[in-house]
Order: C-alpha cells, then structure tokens, then sequence
C-alpha cells in the first residue's frame, strides 16, 4: 500500500503536510478551539471552502485574516489539548511531532504552507492574469496532477454531508 500524504496546493506551489488524519485533525481543532470563541466571523471560508472545496480569489483576505487568528489561538492552547491516544496506540497514522509544545508549533508548518501557496497564487495573479486556487489536496506524486485536473465544479457541487475529496482519497473521473 503507497503512503498516500495531504497537504495544501495553490498558485502551482504543492506543499505535502501528512497523512489525511494530521490535516483533518488541524481543522477539528480549529472547530474545537477557535469558532465557538468567535461566532461572529465568517469560518465557512475557512472550514467549507479551503477544507472541502477550495478558496476563490475574493475570498483570500478574509481567509488569510481567519488563519492569522488561528494561528494567535493556537499560540495560546498547549499540544495536550490534542488526544494523542489514537496516534500512540497506532490506531490513526501521523506524521505530527508531539514533542512540540503548543498548537501552534504542532501546526507551524500548515501555517506557513497556507500562506505560502497564496503568496503564488497572488503572484501569478498578479503577473500571469492567472488564478489557481488554494485548497486542501492529496500532494502524492501521481495523484496530485490528477488532482488538480479536477474541474472546479465537482468542488462546487459537493453536498452539504459529503466529506472532502481529499479525505475520501476518491479522485472523480
């Protein structure tokens, strides 16, 4: 069986984070810890379309202000706010490092993929009049050139229940 690994992809730049579970643990605990303190802000941009769908042009301020926040949040909580139990027995696969000690340092790579992949896709923007989204992606070489050949549409129309193709490992024909 290959090692299948998740991480995010924007603006041609392709940045592999873990396995599934590590990146859907980052987003549980951003519902966990973070929306429930800030009920008024608009996650569905962070918790609907980057982590199922995928992150329209206009959509990238209010995402990269929402990620700032998360990252001030997770500063705050220490790595023990994450059950470590099901990674230690083997139960779920994960490429965490737990000896970091808080959220934030468990996480800093996410942070700065995410901020990486939309400095490109501003950029090319920008200089080549072209946009190519930030979303959550399976980045294993094959898979992510046929990922990424994924019309935008099959994104837009996921149902409401539907989990995340990335997370399914699914990639429609």
């Amino acid at each position: 069986m290959r090692d299948i690994k998740t991480g995010f992809i924007g603006g041609g730049t392709i940045i592999d984070l873990g396995t599934d579970s590590d990146v859907q643990l980052f987003f549980d605990c951003i519902s966990y810890y973070v929306l429930s303190k800030y009920p008024e802000k608009d996650w569905l941009v962070l918790t609907d379309r980057f982590y199922r769908r995928y992150l329209k042009l206009e959509e990238l301020d209010i995402a990269e202000s929402l990620m700032k926040l998360v990252e001030e949040e997770f500063k705050q909580l220490d790595q023990e706010a994450i059950d470590w139990d099901p990674i230690l027995s083997g139960k779920v696969k994960s490429d965490l490092d737990r000896t970091k000690s808080t959220l934030f340092d468990t996480f800093n790579e996410y942070f700065r993929a995410f901020y990486r992949c939309m400095e490109f896709a501003i950029y090319e923007h920008k200089h080549e009049n072209l946009y190519r989204p930030i979303m959550v992606a399976i980045t294993t070489i094959p898979d992510v050139v046929v990922y990424k050949q994924i019309s935008l549409s099959v994104f837009d129309n996921l149902g409401a229940d539907e989990k995340p193709i990335w997370w399914t490992g699914k990639i429609p024909k």
